[in-house]
């Protein structure tokens, strides 16, 4: 009787020392992973859209969005022209990324007058937009910062 009762209080003892499986409790999967010291909140900045949305002959609107769990930090956006007529070229110009909360996007004109000739429309070269191009931010995904307008 005695082995009986003591085997009863360690099963009893062993279940309430045994940690609660967060997943058990609340229904989490691991698609609902909540940042913890080993999978801290971080930001994500891409650039949204399919299309870049020309605002003139030399300004495109470019939507950045932190698609992360974390505020960004102030950062750089960088236009670089790659090729104007088929000919390569490296000519940059850059804008301000403001501080974006989670789940949030800013809009930002890029104005290539200065890096343009003044007969060529930016939609008519090919270019690449980079968000974060200085990487001020750690981010959780930092393969998605960049986009491309007539990458052939």
């Amino acid at each position: 009787m005695k082995t009986i009762i003591c085997l009863s209080l360690v099963a009893v003892w062993s279940l309430q020392a045994a940690p609660a499986n967060n997943a058990e409790l609340t229904g989490n999967t691991e698609s609902n992973i909540v940042a913890t010291s080993l999978n801290p909140a971080m930001p994500d900045l891409i650039v949204r859209g399919n299309e870049f949305e020309f605002a003139g002959n030399k300004t495109v609107n470019v939507y950045v969005s932190n698609n992360g769990d974390a505020p960004s930090k102030r950062c750089i956006l960088e236009l670089t022209v790659r090729k104007i007529g088929g000919v390569s070229a490296g000519r940059k110009t850059t804008a301000k990324i403001p501080v974006i909360q989670p789940g949030q996007f800013v809009k930002i004109p890029m104005n290539a007058t200065s890096i343009l000739p003044n007969a060529v429309n930016l939609k008519d070269t090919t270019f690449k937009v980079i968000a974060d191009s200085t990487n001020l931010n750690a981010e959780s995904n930092e393969t998605n910062n960049e986009k491309w307008h007539n990458l052939n």
